[in-house]
């Protein structure tokens, strides 16, 4: 019976690097070149394919013939620094949707987002209903009333929120959006909440360059990974998922001009 790895034996130069290269160390090298021992442990990352030199593997869980040649050059420091530091939470938004479509495009960036020993598996669910969205952010804002009844310690952050949410009349919780993002995680990947920020954190970066803004929203996040049943109800979540992320996703009200200085890098080396 094949394994998953196939060898052009005419092409293979019998370097090694895709042994050296295999995070899980399943590829050994023999006479004839790379052989699986152990075809079940393999996380389908394509490290083994992508890095072969001469295109003499292929692998049938990531096969070559779904891969891209890398035609583009790297960006350089500068470019690279500048384009990371022009993402900003965007919080002020044209009343308008954004397209399905345009939507999509989004998402496939950010499925393309590390995430631990491959596990991908991410599932999104994109809110656009006015009147959900509305109860989604009352939802939150009765959770955060309970924490306060529960003396919880974010107590007396969880009162100022309330008093601008319900008080003062602003959605300081869902800053009036059009549409949230989701992201939704199997119940037994432990790993979920990071893949998650792994990926919303490419939806963030490439959301620009297709005309959007983005913000996380931090509120809505915690209740959502706190498991608050009400809101796992109103979003239907299935039993076998979690809700690990939310973001949301509009076009800019504003433009702005000044890369924004953070605070001092503290670091250590030891």
């Amino acid at each position: 019976m094949a394994g998953i790895i196939t060898i052009d034996k005419e092409k293979c130069t019998r370097c090694g690097t895709c042994a050296k290269v295999c995070p899980s160390c399943i590829l050994e090298m023999d006479t004839e070149g790379p052989v699986c021992i152990n075809d079940l442990s393999c996380m389908s990352c394509g490290h083994c394919v992508a890095v072969c030199p001469t295109g003499a593997l292929d692998n049938s869980r990531c096969p070559k013939a779904e891969m891209n040649p890398i035609t583009r050059p790297m960006l350089d420091p500068d470019t690279a620094l500048e384009f990371l530091r022009q993402r900003r939470s965007i919080r002020n938004f044209r009343d308008e949707l954004v397209p399905e479509e345009k939507i999509r495009q989004l998402l496939e960036a950010a499925r393309f987002a590390p995430t631990a020993a491959n596990s991908q598996g991410m599932y999104y669910l994109v809110i656009q209903d006015r009147d959900l969205i509305k109860k989604i952010t009352d939802c939150v804002a009765d959770w955060m009333q309970e924490q306060i009844d529960n003396k919880s310690p974010q107590k007396r952050y969880f009162i100022k929120v309330l008093h601008v949410y319900r008080e003062r009349g602003i959605d300081i919780i869902g800053r009036n959006a059009r549409q949230l993002i989701f992201v939704l995680a199997r119940r037994l990947n432990v790993t979920g909440p990071s893949n998650s920020e792994q990926s919303l954190a490419y939806a963030e970066l490439y959301a620009p360059t297709l005309g959007l803004g983005t913000t996380i929203m931090g509120f809505i996040e915690t209740c959502l990974r706190a498991d608050y049943a009400p809101l796992r109800e109103l979003l239907q979540i299935p039993t076998k998922q979690v809700g690990v992320g939310c973001l949301l996703v509009g076009y800019p009200r504003y433009r702005y001009h000044k890369l924004v200085d953070r605070q001092h890098l503290k670091v250590e080396f030891r």
